[in-house]
Order: C-alpha cells, then sequence, then structure tokens
C-alpha cells in the first residue's frame, strides 16, 4: 500500500524552508543537472508572447520564473511561494521578476489576470490540490496556458530513482526526512494520463503534453476552455 504523506500547511511550509539553503544543490544532485533544461524545454514549448503576464506558483528559489524571463525578456513575471527562505533566495538570484509569500489555494488575483500559469514539481506537495487547480483556472485568461510539470510515470527507471536517491542524499544532508517524503509524495502522485483527466474535470483541455528521461518526468500543458 502506498504511504499517504503529510502535506499539512505547516509540515510543509516547515520542511522547505528548512531544506531551503541545500535544496539547489540537491535538485541537480538528484536529477544529474539535467532538470534545468527539462525547465527550459517546457517554458519553451509555451512560445510566450512579449508583454505576457505569467506567473509561476510553488516558485521556490525562482528557476522557472528566470527561465521565462530569459526566454521572453519582455514578459511581465511573478513568482510565489510558500516559504520564505525559498523566496529570499530567489529574490538574490532574480532581477525583473516580483516575488511573494503566498497559499496558491487562495490567490489574491481577480478572475483572468494572466496569461500563463506555471508550476514545477509543487502541485504534488498541496495538502488541498483540488482547490490549487480550480485557483488556476479562475486566474487564467480565457485559452490561457498551465504548464504542470512533475514526476510522470511510475515504470522501471522510476523505482531505480525510488531507491538511489535516498541513499545519495545521505552522502550530502545531514537531514534525509524531507527526501524521503519526496519519494512517499512521489509515489502517491497520479500518473501524467490520470492528472490530465483531473484537469479536464476542471474546465481544461490538453494543448500538450512532454515526457521527459522515458516519462519519468512529464510536462502537461493545459488550456483554459474561453
Amino acid at each position: 500500500m502506498t504511504k499517504i504523506p503529510d502535506k499539512s500547511p505547516a509540515v510543509i511550509h516547515t520542511m522547505f524552508n528548512m531544506i531551503s539553503k541545500e535544496y539547489d544543490f540537491l535538485n541537480n544532485l538528484m536529477s544529474f543537472g539535467i532538470h534545468q533544461n527539462i525547465k527550459l524545454k517546457c517554458v519553451q514549448s509555451l512560445d510566450i508572447k512579449p508583454h505576457a503576464n505569467v506567473i509561476d506558483l510553488c516558485c521556490g528559489t525562482g528557476d522557472i520564473a528566470r527561465l521565462i524571463k530569459k526566454v521572453q525578456p519582455q514578459s511581465i513575471v511573478t513568482g510565489i511561494d510558500f516559504s520564505e527562505n525559498m523566496l529570499e533566495i530567489a529574490k538574490n538570484k532574480s532581477e525583473g521578476i516580483q516575488y511573494f509569500q503566498g497559499d496558491v489555494t487562495n490567490l489574491p488575483y481577480p478572475d483572468e489576470t494572466f496569461d500563463i500559469v506555471t508550476m514545477g514539481f509543487g502541485l504534488r506537495n498541496i495538502h488541498n490540490a483540488e482547490k490549487a487547480v480550480e485557483e488556476v483556472y479562475r486566474i487564467l485568461k480565457p485559452n490561457g496556458l498551465f504548464l504542470h510539470l512533475d514526476f510522470g510515470e511510475k515504470n522501471f527507471l522510476s523505482h531505480i530513482f525510488d531507491m538511489v536517491v535516498p541513499s545519495a542524499i545521505k552522502l550530502f544532508t545531514e537531514n534525509s526526512l524531507p527526501y524521503k517524503y519526496l519519494i512517499e509524495s512521489k509515489k502517491a502522485f497520479p500518473i501524467p494520463a490520470d492528472l490530465i483527466k483531473d484537469f479536464e474535470s476542471k474546465g481544461f483541455k490538453l494543448n500538450k503534453r512532454l515526457d521527459f528521461i522515458s516519462g519519468v518526468i512529464s510536462a502537461q500543458i493545459m488550456e483554459k476552455r474561453g
């Protein structure tokens, strides 16, 4: 039976504040350095227009927000995250991007504000993921795009990842509990086909799906029906 990890807001907030300083290094370690290239390909696939209003939810240390600004320098980019420690790092690494601490299940924006919403490796950590997706739909303009990126298929390579990562992490950090949570949350997270059905039930339609590393990582680009 798959163990359901504790995703209560207090637990998630504490955990990500705790790992903020080593977060980028360990992401590079776990992905063998390729996560940035994957994120770049996803952002490029959005075909962001000049002056597009884009928000990156669960922005962490700002990887995707910075890539959006790099790919389309004339875009208006906002990043939101629950963890103030993550946001402090994001702010120190970025220029021309607005960052705010906030709850993605209760966003402080009017309906139909953004042209594009992105979320990388975040929905898996939200206690009320359904409400977060409803908020994404609400703040998107008609025909706007939602890029969701996270772990994907539970195949052989995915199982290898689950076995190797905890051992590797122990070599570089004294606190491996957050990365034990990562494996548990990854195992409990829906596969891409089921995620697409969930998104479609909220009013989206599939625009494009991108799979990486034999589907271990997957992106779903959903479009808000006009």
